[in-house]
């Protein structure tokens, strides 16, 4: 490069698969040097990275790369490309990194693989495709032979190397090719707290009554108790109040690795191990488990009557828990408070607490001033509005290219079907499933995508128009300030916020354009539906 060339700004974006290899970082320095070669060579400057540590590609439930494509895709434009080592860095899953890829496309950000160059053109798609493709396979493979020799193992009564529970310590129980072969046994010096921690809830402790958790979490907290120097919390302490182990019975294989949902119990695959309680008393801790379970109420993320229940986060030292209610003074102060200190007694984000009724205000008064407001909504919905030939043709090529990838999708689920019919795949293949739901939810994106261009393409009916737009802010500034019930005014700021990140500094606030673009034509979008998005409007 000539010293009078401009150099461009970049990100780089790596990621390795388990925790343990982030833990030893194991590739990622090897990522972040690969890709600062690659950049120097095309005239980049990596001036940011975005790290993500122990997760899998196949989705895009990390939080790095929604940082990445949300800052990527912000207006001012920051990058001119995204880096990554290689196309599996991004994504294991084609039409996943094909619809990332395209949203960066469309921010004027390109997506550049350090090691797999696929030059530009039409024939670059179909090498991206193919290596991403090879990546998922591969990966595919790997995980079902991961997965037969695990359970293999555990069908032998043998333990699957994870962290034993409290009370139990791995002992070698004989070597088989070179490899150690462990069970599960009594530790001794851990079996009193678990059994202190069902006496506490069955019994209390000599002075009191039985306790519940958050009153168990409290007391072995103010005596010094740790789970192996980790602090007690209340998810903690009921996994071991209702963890079969302690009766003799360990299971391995209960949820799926990949989404983590739970297995039918049918697939669980039993362990016998000693026993530190007998059936009865555990018996009778599920029974009082059972008796205050309070799930015969409503969800609290779709009843409550705080405004922002369910889309708060904090945003203090990067953390990204949800904010949750916390009360002081007898319940006269109301709180957000990070779920992290609430639950976990976890500081490490300052143990960040905002005032509610100032943060509700401020949100409110946001949306007001500076989301529905005419000239706001018009720049927003700008493409939307364009009712020029020209933006009519621009559609109609996004139209024709959106057919041809449902075509595809629609294609490829045919064929997922016809090797089921053929007896090539099992229709009970969990990774059949996987594939199947992703393969729906891309053709349910393209889908809603071609409904929305078609909308604005010629049909001035229903075309957005400035006095839609005008009416659309008038009522949603009224609804705001007088929503009625506390829970109807809280769903019509969820219908346009998908998030709040707050902190004791500032509060950011990220929606989809795609509902104010369903609202402001006439079409409200119903609230209760769990959207993904990006931070569109964000300024």
């Amino acid at each position: 490069m000539t010293t009078d060339q401009m150099t461009l700004r970049a990100c780089a974006y790596v990621r390795v698969s388990t925790k343990r290899q982030a833990e030893h970082e194991t590739s990622l320095n090897e990522q972040e040097r690969g890709i600062a070669r690659a950049a120097v060579e095309r005239g980049y400057e990596i001036v940011e990275t975005y790290v993500e540590a122990g997760k899998s590609g196949l989705t895009d439930r990390r939080p790095a790369l929604q940082r990445m494509i949300a800052d990527a895709c912000a207006q001012p434009k920051r990058y001119d490309a995204v880096f990554v080592f290689n196309f599996s860095r991004f994504f294991r899953d084609e039409y996943e990194s094909e619809g990332y890829r395209r949203k960066l496309e469309k921010a004027g950000v390109k997506l550049i693989s350090a090691t797999q160059d696929v030059g530009e053109g039409p024939h670059a798609r179909l090498i991206r495709s193919i290596f991403t493709s090879l990546d998922a396979a591969s990966s595919e493979i790997n995980a079902e032979q991961v997965k037969i020799v695990m359970s293999a193992n555990a069908e032998a009564g043998f333990h699957n190397g994870s962290a034993p529970p409290l009370g139990y310590r791995t002992y070698v129980a004989e070597r088989r090719d070179k490899k150690d072969k462990k069970k599960l046994a009594i530790d001794s010096a851990e079996r009193p707290l678990v059994a202190l921690i069902f006496r506490l809830y069955l019994e209390g402790d000599g002075k009191t009554e039985p306790l519940g958790i958050n009153a168990i979490v409290k007391w072995l907290r103010e005596r010094g108790y740790t789970h192996r120097n980790q602090h007690f919390h209340t998810g903690l302490i009921y996994a071991i109040l209702t963890r079969e182990t302690y009766a003799g019975r360990h299971y391995y294989g209960c949820r799926n690795s990949r989404t983590g949902e739970m297995r039918p119990r049918e697939e669980w695959i039993e362990v016998k191990v000693p026993a530190i309680l007998s059936e009865e008393r555990f018996q009778a801790v599920q029974k009082r488990l059972k008796a205050r379970n309070p799930r015969i109420s409503a969800p609290r993320s779709h009843t409550s009557p705080v405004l922002l229940s369910g889309i708060g986060r904090c945003g203090c030292n990067g953390c990204t828990s949800t904010m949750m209610l916390m009360t002081g003074k007898g319940g006269r102060y109301r709180y957000y408070a990070c779920s992290n200190r609430r639950k976990k007694g976890d500081l490490s984000c300052g143990g960040n607490n905002v005032p509610m009724d100032k943060v509700d205000e401020a949100v409110v008064s946001a949306l007001e001033t500076r989301l529905f407001q005419p000239e706001r909504l018009t720049a927003l919905l700008g493409e939307m509005l364009d009712a020029s030939s020209a933006a009519d043709a621009s559609r109609r090529k996004q139209v024709a290219v959106l057919r041809t990838e449902e075509t595809e999708v629609t294609n490829s689920i045919r064929a997922l079907f016809m090797m089921v019919e053929s007896g090539a795949t099992a229709p009970n293949d969990p990774f059949l499933k996987e594939r199947l739901a992703t393969l729906k939810l891309r053709l349910t994106s393209v889908a809603e995508e071609i409904v929305a261009l078609e909308r604005q393409i010629g049909a001035k009916s229903s075309r957005i128009t400035p006095e839609k737009i005008e009416r659309f802010a008038a009522a949603m500034r009224a609804k705001l300030r007088d929503g009625g019930e506390p829970q109807v005014r809280r769903r019509y700021v969820r219908a346009f916020v998908g998030e709040v990140v707050m902190s004791r500094e500032q509060i950011i606030i990220r929606g989809p354009n795609r509902a104010l673009e369903l609202a402001a034509a006439g079409e409200m979008p119903a609230d209760d539906k769990v959207r993904t998005f990006m931070g569109d409007w964000r300024t």
